[in-house]
């Protein structure tokens, strides 16, 4: 598990600390990232991803970037893993037939008391 670090590091190129230096990425741990929604997670990978590119494209070291690309890519994995996986339990298990997309609202109103 990744530790949060308090201070944020510049890395310039080649990680020469220089005028015009990147700042690394803030370090999320893995537990707080699992408590993010799906649109932040979406959001941060977008962000991670355009921030990647604009320092390997000035020719600075982009490790830290891709450390946390794939730690935000692995909770998108395990999400969509999760979902497909509890969809085929659903439509496996008689019991939740109710919960078929055909069913109409007065089946829900029933079940919900």
């Amino acid at each position: 598990m990744k530790k949060n670090i308090s201070k944020k590091s510049v890395i310039g190129n080649k990680g020469s600390y220089h005028r015009g230096a990147y700042e690394a990425p803030e370090v999320i741990d893995m537990d707080s990232l699992s408590y993010f929604d799906d649109e932040s997670l979406e959001r941060r990978h977008g962000y991670l991803q355009a921030e990647r590119e604009k320092v390997a494209n000035e020719g600075a070291e982009a490790l830290p970037w891709e450390v946390e690309i794939c730690y935000v890519q692995r909770e998108i994995r395990l999400r969509n893993t999760r979902r497909v996986l509890h969809d085929k339990y659903v439509r496996s298990n008689p019991e939740y037939q109710y919960y078929d997309n055909d069913a109409s609202e007065s089946e829900y109103d029933r079940n919900a008391n």
